[in-house]
């Protein structure tokens, strides 16, 4: 019996060593329409996905997954409602702004939209990620 209730406790502080240190917010689980979502988008089906994201957004505990924010404002910027996606990319980084998706995808917006200035300073946000996000915007920067 202390076997199984020392491997039970070693269990339980292993999970919450891990969430401690995970860059994961775990605290929001995504519903199970996000992934048919994000199906959608990669289909470039926007139109429906942002119906689905509105869905699942209606619903107060998802208004502040910044995931959800990014891949409802990257759905409105590819449907062409420029002025209505910024405003959920910076709903996405008010919560948490090292989002990478969220500062890459307003940087595009941003040169969309003839403000490369602004997507300049993403970008120098971006660049000691040394990730695939700082290297998108960079190529999308320089090819528009």
């Amino acid at each position: 019996m202390k076997t199984v209730l020392t491997v039970f406790l070693m269990l339980i502080l292993s999970l919450e060593v891990f969430a401690a240190g995970s860059d994961v917010d775990n605290t929001i689980t995504k519903p199970r329409t996000y992934k048919s979502a994000i199906k959608l988008i990669k289909k470039e089906n926007y139109s429906k996905a942002i119906t689905v994201l509105e869905k699942i957004l209606s619903k107060k505990k998802y208004q502040e997954d910044p995931d959800i924010l990014n891949e409802y404002a990257f759905a409105l910027r590819k449907s062409g409602n420029l002025t209505k996606a910024e405003v959920f990319y910076n709903k996405a980084l008010n919560i948490n702004p090292a989002h990478k998706g969220a500062l890459e995808y307003l940087g595009e917006l941003y040169v969309d939209t003839k403000r490369k200035d602004k997507a300049n300073l993403i970008l120098s946000k971006l660049k000691s990620c040394k990730c695939e996000e700082y290297s998108e915007l960079k190529d999308y920067i320089s090819n528009n």
